[in-house]
This record gives structure tokens, C-alpha cells and sequence, in this order.
């Protein structure tokens, strides 16, 4: 009786591991994260309000490629609120190469898009 007790609690306890380790995002390779840094870094325009202002920053992303190839951020940070809405709007709209990334479904990319007056 004991016996089965113990692996009915151990066949319990694989499932609850599993099903808790399962839905975590997988994060993408080196590869895959510096392609989709250059792509969005290449795709965001510098905000009018900021170069208008003067104001150079950076916003941190950490972002999940979507079955269909697509972004949705998780999260993101920047010292300016304004431009944080800029760039999850913007990464939100990108779609060029949904089809590229598309293979990518399921990974978690972290980055960093820079704003800098010198290459306005």
C-alpha cells in the first residue's frame, strides 16, 4: 500500500512539474536576437517629440515572437515614459518579415534600442 502510495504522489509530482515548466518561453539564440535587435533597430523612427527636445535614451524590450512571426513586448523600460509608448507601439505594427521570424514562435528576445542624436 505504501508503495503505491509513493509513486502516486512521485507520478503527481512529474505532472505538476511539467505542466508548471511548460508554458515558459524559450529564449532565442544569439542569432536570433541580434537579427531581430538590427530589424527593429533599423525599423523605429526617431520620435519627433524627442529630437525636438534634444532627448537621447535608450528603452529596454524584452519581447516574445508570436506563432504567426509577430511581436508582443512583455515589458519595457526607459527614464522617459513617451518614448516607452513609442517603441512598444512601434514593435507592436512591425510585420515585414512576420513570415522569417514565424519559425521562431515561442522565443523571448531582450533588447535595448538606442536613441542617439549623432545618427539623426
Amino acid at each position: 500500500m505504501k508503495t503505491r502510495i509513493a509513486t502516486l504522489v512521485l507520478v503527481f509530482g512529474l505532472f505538476l512539474a511539467s505542466n508548471t515548466y511548460a508554458n515558459e518561453p524559450i529564449p532565442a539564440s544569439k542569432a536570433v536576437s541580434h537579427s531581430v535587435s538590427t530589424y527593429i533597430g533599423d525599423n523605429i523612427e526617431y520620435p519627433a517629440f524627442a529630437e525636438n527636445e534634444k532627448w537621447e535614451c535608450c528603452v529596454v524590450v524584452k519581447l516574445t515572437i508570436q506563432e504567426d512571426g509577430t511581436f508582443v513586448v512583455n515589458a519595457a523600460n526607459s527614464v522617459d515614459d513617451r518614448m516607452r509608448k513609442h517603441v512598444v507601439s512601434a514593435i507592436s505594427k512591425l510585420d515585414d518579415k512576420a513570415d522569417y521570424y514565424a519559425q521562431y514562435a515561442g522565443q523571448q528576445v531582450v533588447l535595448k534600442v538606442k536613441f542617439d542624436l549623432k545618427l539623426v
